[in-house]
């Protein structure tokens, strides 16, 4: 018996301590608000922080286009979710100089924005860009992105 308590042990603090960092890695914030209101304000607030929206996608709008409703039956949108779109947004200073510094973080900019809807409140996600640059010579600027981002979600008015 005591021969599977350590490993038991082990597995599960390796999972308690696992668990935190997965979600660190992820910027979530809510609002108590409809996505058809947040949406509008979240360009204007990315636009004031120079950042440009290169592309706007909706997702849930795509799928259903696609035939997916019929395709999954009752798997599809299982979630409820009411909105899914996509922003991409980059600025050209911090394009630049992550690519002077290292160019295999370019995947990182521009940086992929998610808007999710369920029961009247909206979700904004993005995965945190210095999660993935570790000791990358981008990873100061990278990290000024992020905190760029950030501050224009937690801004919003």
């Amino acid at each position: 018996m005591k021969k599977f308590i350590l490993p038991l042990l082990i597995v599960v603090i390796f999972f308690v301590t696992l668990i935190p960092l997965m979600s660190d890695k992820m910027y979530k914030h809510t609002i108590n608000e409809k996505a058809e209101i947040i949406y509008p304000k979240l360009l204007e607030s990315l636009e004031k922080n120079k950042l440009i929206v290169v592309s706007e996608i909706d997702i849930l709008d795509k799928f259903k286009h696609a035939g997916l409703p019929e395709k999954f039956g009752k798997e599809f949108n299982a979630n409820k979710l009411t909105t899914i779109k996509t922003i991409i947004a980059c600025n050209g200073w911090f394009g630049n100089y992550i690519s002077n510094a290292d160019i295999n973080m370019m995947g990182l900019c521009p940086v992929k924005i998610t808007l999710i809807e369920k029961d009247g409140k909206t979700t904004i996600l993005f995965v945190k860009p210095t999660t993935v640059s570790g000791d990358s010579k981008a990873n100061a600027t990278i990290a000024q992105l992020e905190a760029k981002l950030i501050s224009s979600i937690e801004n919003i008015k």
